[in-house]
């Protein structure tokens, strides 16, 4: 791990209005923007699920948001066309130069300042006294981020118990905040600000900010404090903003991008962000863990049709389940993103061993969700927003879909995702809709 620097950077010199590149003189645009992050900031750094141990968020990072973001809004200008898509792209974020080619980038981000905030775990081990002899338990902290978004950083049952009773978990950082410098030449203007505005409105900075970690609020630019749209205008705020930076046409295959008639849905006020973002995790974790039946001491029955479907391939299932509840034998879940891990907590009983749902191409080991989920800023608390990309989902997927067994198994399945009008029918959370995103949408 790299050391902790003893002093922060010199600060950094301002750029020329103008630049000369041979007999051409180019007009440089330079702006400082100040953000608050509203949620927690998860990993980011050199180390997987780890803020940056020196700046906590990174310049190289945020160039990199800022290329997705404007392939998102920009990227239907070229009809298509990856090849030419690609070389604007390079043209104005840089590339890797080589000896004949030098691709600078056109778009100077610098970060100035930072604050790096709290560190908070989101999890806990405590002494569970239930059984009159202390023992290990997870507990989470909700007041940081619920378990269900936070899940990725929970530790295993092995390292609960090799850790202990007050063991260190991974962690989150609140509180960050951060002042960018960005330079870019004017005939660039409408480019970089499609890129920017996409970027704070539907991204974030970190890892799992589709999941809303690393919200951005947009505090000032140039020393000019921003205000913020009250809660009932910050739809109709949205779709303008579309209109404005998003590109009429064709993107190329697998780009994801917006759309000018997104599958969005702004949730009512709430008093503030992480409120919000409770709020779209909540209504996540119900939809995709719908159950029928169950106590306090028994959970109930997926009402999805994936694990009959598992224990039908496998051969193994639990006497309890021994009827099926489902007779579809299709994984409509893989449309949240891939890859999917199944874990039957009666596998004791005879239910399957943990399984796995990825792509079927050898290269495509992972698929990530269309849908994002985040907290808006507004003037008066805070909104939640739940948007689906287009150009990228389960439909897609290099190779279909296969199903594997985890535990050292080469043993596979194909399977398949997409529904049919009569299998939405009969999948109680669809509520028939076939598109299992949408059917979600409904339910915010």
């Amino acid at each position: 791990m790299r050391e902790l620097p003893k002093e922060l950077p010199p600060p950094v010199k301002p750029r020329l209005d103008r630049l000369k590149r041979g007999d051409e003189e180019i007009k440089m645009i330079t702006q400082v923007r100040c953000y608050e992050l509203i949620t927690p900031l998860f990993g980011g750094g050199v180390n997987p699920g780890e803020a940056d141990p020196i700046t906590v968020v990174r310049g190289t990072e945020i160039r990199g948001q800022l290329r997705f973001w404007w392939r998102a809004c920009r990227g239907g200008r070229f009809n298509g066309n990856l090849a030419e898509m690609r070389e604007a792209e390079d043209k104005l974020w840089g590339a890797t130069s080589t000896e004949k080619k030098a691709l600078p980038s056109q778009v100077d981000v610098v970060l100035l300042t930072w604050h790096a905030g709290e560190s908070e775990q989101p999890f806990e081990v405590v002494a569970d006294n239930r059984t009159g002899r202390p023992k290990p338990r997870l507990k989470a902290k909700e007041s940081v981020a619920l378990p269900y978004a936070a899940f990725p950083l929970q530790p295993s049952e092995e390292e609960i118990r090799a850790g202990g009773i007050g063991m260190k978990t991974k962690t989150v950082r609140t509180n960050v905040s951060f002042t960018l410098k960005i330079t870019y030449p004017d005939k660039q203007q409408q480019e970089v600000e499609a890129a920017l505005w996409a970027w704070e409105t539907f991204g974030g900075v970190g890892a799992r900010t589709r999941r809303g970690f690393g919200a951005l609020k947009l505090v000032s630019v140039d020393g000019k404090p921003i205000t913020q749209p009250g809660a009932a205008q910050i739809e109709a705020e949205i779709r303008q903003a579309l209109e404005k930076h998003v590109m009429s046409g064709m993107w190329p295959d697998g780009v994801p991008h917006l759309s000018l008639e997104p599958q969005m849905k702004i949730t009512g006020r709430h008093a503030e962000p992480k409120a919000a973002w409770d709020y779209l995790i909540r209504h996540l974790r119900n939809f995709r863990q719908s159950r029928s039946g169950g106590s306090p001491r028994q959970s109930g029955r997926s009402r999805w049709p994936e694990p009959d479907e598992i224990r039908r391939l496998t051969g193994c299932q639990c006497s309890r389940h021994a009827v099926p509840l489902s007779n579809i034998g299709k994984f409509p879940r893989a449309a949240f993103g891939l890859p999917v891990v199944f874990h039957f907590k009666d596998r004791d009983a005879g239910d399957p061993c943990d399984t796995k749902l990825t792509c079927g191409e050898q290269d495509c080991d992972r698929l990530a969700s269309p849908l994002i989920l985040r907290p808006l800023a507004c003037r008066d608390g805070a909104v939640g927003l739940a948007m689906v990309l287009e150009g990228t989902g389960v439909g897609m997927v290099p190779g279909g879909l296969v199903l594997e067994k985890e535990e050292g198994s080469e043993e596979s399945w194909p399977v398949e995702a997409m529904i049919d009008v009569n299998e939405a029918q009969n999948i109680p959370p669809l509520n028939g809709e076939r598109d299992v995103l949408q059917a979600f949408l409904k339910r915010i």
